[in-house]
């Protein structure tokens, strides 16, 4: 069995989606409170702040898992290939 190498994961998983989440919300949360009026409530901007950041920390984290997936498909078929030539 040979051996793994740290940077050889299969998908990014939630701690990935909680980073990207953090990182977006700074930035979601000043855009959100800038679109909307002044006269409305402050919940309005924080509550659309977070569900843009977590929609935007998904679609990235589904980004990458397709990403990292198809990196793992050709990585098995061409291990595949390998042990086949080896065998004949």
């Amino acid at each position: 069995m040979p051996k793994k190498n740290w940077l050889d994961f299969d998908a990014a998983g939630w701690l990935f989606w909680v980073v990207v989440f953090l990182i977006a919300l700074g930035p979601c949360l000043y855009g959100s409170w800038h679109l909307v009026y002044p006269e409305v409530s402050r919940l309005i901007p924080l509550s659309m702040g977070f569900v843009l950041a977590a929609l935007s920390a998904g679609f990235l984290s589904w980004a990458v898992n397709a990403v990292l997936q198809r990196h793992g498909k050709k990585r098995r078929s061409s291990e595949r290939k390998k042990t086949k030539k080896q065998r004949n």
